[in-house]
């Protein structure tokens, strides 16, 4: 694999280098040039998307180079989040879009910035923010995307924007001060999406007209005692006690305190002095403690510590906006400055730009050689990756752990830091066993246990083991991590390493020991379940479950399906939680030909509105049971068959998967659609249902063996063909030892 270019320290064109010198007058003289490590232009890959944020918010406003690398990013920007909306991830997609627009400053966005996938981004968020009702940011989707439609479309937009601006009006409310109100709010939500000077001055105008107003009924109640509706005196309270900070935040949000200044100044006697102070001290000496000051006044206070302070209500994101635009200004003038650094990084985390975060503290962390600065770098680093996962984004998850390199070894030379570097290479490698990218996870896995023993890494390596035929080497790993401290310290974690140990004991034909290792695991786990809670609670009740079965009697069976109960009820509004338990509950059904069981526990998934991710696959494994058994209703779809065609039309993979459970294309089909190890896996597995629905048990087995051998190790499938080629050799009966579970 080719290096990665936002590791690569480029040398600049003459125009960049000059670009990029000391800052000048009112933008100030950088204490720490940031060494860029990318060359300014207009074009971004996705491998050198993290230097080129990086480089971008170190460049000097209103330079050149900003404007070519704002041109780069923002463009690459637009691609995924076009990527997103297409593959349903509207939630990811709405930050993404907002993370880009709000590196763009008033006067700064071009049509060309927004490239060649900024159409159709535009429109999957104008459509998106229409639904919601969010006319602010519809009307700002809508007013970019009439920049670069094509001229047969601009009528439609139009009529979009003028049915916008009357629902405005219409839903404004019935005084006149919740009327301006909605308008401020409308104008500035706008002005937060769409960085353009019309939007920024209706911002102001709107909030100007709304303060006054809010001083006219002041003056109206001092003078001549006139009341107003609760309604009505709320709304005039937020545009006196905010309304002064909105102004400033308006133009903050473009890094431009002249203008926040000049602004405020028309309404000095609503205005907190303190911001005033702060304003004209970044004017007269732009340094980064400066800036810095003012980030932190503008930071909204979490929502439980609105009381007695400043209420901004729908303003609020604005504030934090302009907090993030203040310290990245902060950052600009120094790099090397940890608090800046890293309340940048956090917000390019939660806008979708997570690759970037890592790269953002580097030079913080090589200057400050502090074990708290680097423990909090790993830890958004973490955070980050952990994003990129939720999203299915296993590629940003690994750009994500390259740009985090130097922090990695800055680590590796302290005694100690919280959370370790170990933690960041155990988490990266067992998101490559999710993918099925073994050799890589195996490499990830070992250099994290050779830093820190684990006992959840030692845990996941000794399933690589046993899954490459190296019964010693696995049997070794397990005795080790049962010594490890954070085996020790949690007992779900003790009976996952007993369980194994039991399960490879098993099949090499030790029948003692594999009871031995079974009930020691359900003894353990009977007797911490009493203590545990919620999550806690509902892991162990779900490895009590898997102890019993593998007894394999008819009472432990029934004690199985009681521990998962007992599960549901320890964490009921937790879907991970509830996924993970129903999954146990169907895949047991299944492979025990438990129709009913199958979908009693696909009612139960639904009825806890679980993600289509998790739904599909339970609604696959009734169906093959149905089609199996012969028992689907007559001339009537069932509830699985409801579930699959429905999620058919998903461009994603697990629309794939549907279709085929739907019947709408066949196995062939779904083998060649994979494109991952983990799809390819999938797929084998429902060719060996296929064959085993048509009654060749011989050629199942043979597609179940290949399930075994390849590289989806952490997939349900592998654990269920594993089940299935196994049959009663799965369980070591009775009897159940006496550990006094309810």
């Amino acid at each position: 694999m080719r290096r990665a270019a936002c590791l690569l320290l480029l040398v600049f064109a003459p125009l960049s280098v000059s670009a990029c010198g000391p800052g000048r007058g009112r933008y100030g003289k950088p204490a720490h040039n940031a060494e860029r490590a990318t060359v300014a232009g207009t074009e971004v890959s996705d491998e050198a998307f993290a230097g080129a944020v990086r480089d971008l918010l170190a460049s000097e406003p209103n330079s050149r180079e900003r404007q070519l690398r704002l041109q780069g990013v923002v463009g690459r920007q637009m691609v995924r989040v076009a990527a997103r909306f297409k593959s349903k991830d509207r939630d990811r997609a709405v930050s993404s879009l907002q993370g880009a627009m709000y590196l763009v400053h008033s006067g700064e966005l071009k049509s060309e910035m927004l490239g060649s996938s900024g159409l159709e981004a535009l429109q999957s968020a104008s459509d998106e923010f229409a639904k919601r009702g969010d006319e602010g940011r519809a009307r700002a989707s809508y007013e970019m995307l009439m920049r670069i439609s094509p001229p047969k479309e601009k009528a439609e937009i139009k009529a979009h924007l003028d049915a916008i601006a009357a629902w405005t009006r219409d839903t404004a409310g019935g005084g006149v001060m919740q009327t301006a109100g909605a308008l401020e709010a409308a104008a500035v939500t706008r002005h937060l999406l769409e960085p353009s000077q019309e939007a920024r001055d209706e911002a102001v105008a709107r909030t100007m007209e709304f303060i006054e107003k809010a001083a006219a009924v002041r003056t109206a109640r001092r003078a001549r005692g006139t009341q107003v509706t609760r309604e009505e005196g709320l709304e005039a309270v937020r545009a006196l006690e905010t309304g002064a900070t909105v102004l400033a935040a308006i133009h903050l949000r473009n890094a431009d305190p002249q203008g926040a200044l000049g602004a405020i100044d028309k309404v000095k006697d609503v205005a907190r002095p303190e911001l005033v102070h702060a304003l004209e001290a970044v004017i007269e000496k732009p340094e980064s403690d400066r800036w810095l000051e003012l980030a932190r006044m503008l930071r909204p206070p979490p929502r439980q510590a609105h009381n007695e302070d400043e209420d901004f209500g729908r303003d609020s994101e604005l504030l934090r906006v302009a907090s993030f635009a203040a310290a990245a200004e902060a950052y600009r003038l120094d790099a090397t400055s940890p608090e800046p650094a890293a309340f940048v990084a956090a917000m390019l985390v939660d806008l979708g730009m997570c690759e970037a975060a890592p790269a953002i503290l580097v030079d913080a962390v090589k200057a400050q050689k502090d074990p708290r600065i680097l423990g909090l770098s790993l830890a958004i680093t973490m955070q980050a990756m952990g994003r990129g996962l939720e999203a299915e984004e296993p590629d940003s998850v690994r750009r994500t752990f390259r740009a985090a390199a130097p922090i990695l070894a800055a680590a590796d030379s302290q005694k100690k830091t919280q959370p370790s570097p170990a933690r960041v290479y155990g988490m990266m490698g067992e998101i490559e066993v999710r993918e099925g990218h073994l050799e890589d996870a195996r490499r990830l896995l070992t250099a994290s246990v050779e830093r820190e023993k684990s006992g959840t890494v030692l845990l996941s390596i000794a399933r690589l083991d046993w899954h490459d035929g190296s019964v010693k080497n696995a049997e070794a790993r397990l005795k080790d991590a049962l010594g490890a401290e954070d085996v020790v310290k949690d007992p779900a974690l003790r009976g996952e390493v007993l369980l194994l140990q039991s399960d490879i004991t098993r099949e090499g034909g030790d029948a003692s020991g594999a009871r031995k290792s079974l009930s020691d695991a359900l003894r353990d786990l009977a007797k911490a379940r009493g203590a545990a809670e919620g999550d806690d609670r509902a892991r162990i009740e779900r490895l009590i479950a898997r102890a019993l079965d593998r007894f394999g009697d008819a009472s432990a069976r029934s004690s199985a399906m009681k521990a998962l109960e007992r599960a549901l009820e320890a964490a009921p509004r937790d879907k991970r939680q509830s996924a993970a338990t129903i999954g146990q509950l169907v895949a047991r059904a299944f492979v025990k030909n438990d129709l009913a069981g199958a979908r009693d526990g696909l009612s139960r998934g639904l009825g806890a509105e679980l993600p289509r991710e998790d739904i599909v696959y339970y609604a696959l494994w009734v169906r093959i049971l149905e089609r199996q058994m012969k028992k689907a209703p007559p001339n009537a779809e069932s509830v699985a068959d409801r579930v699959l065609v429905e999620a058919a039309g998903d461009p994603r993979w697990i629309g794939r998967v549907a279709a085929f459970g739907a019947g709408k294309i066949k196995v062939q089909e779904l083998l060649a659609a994979a494109q991952t190890p983990t799809q390819k896996t999938e797929a084998l597995f429902y060719a060996a249902m296929e064959r085993r629905v048509a009654g060749d048990a011989k050629g199942a087995d043979e597609y179940l063996k290949q399930v075994m051998s390849s590289p989806g190790l952490d997939l349900m499938e592998v654990a269920l063909a594993r089940e299935l080629l196994s049959g009663s050799r799965a369980q070591i009966g009775g009897p159940v030892p006496e550990v006094g579970l309810p």
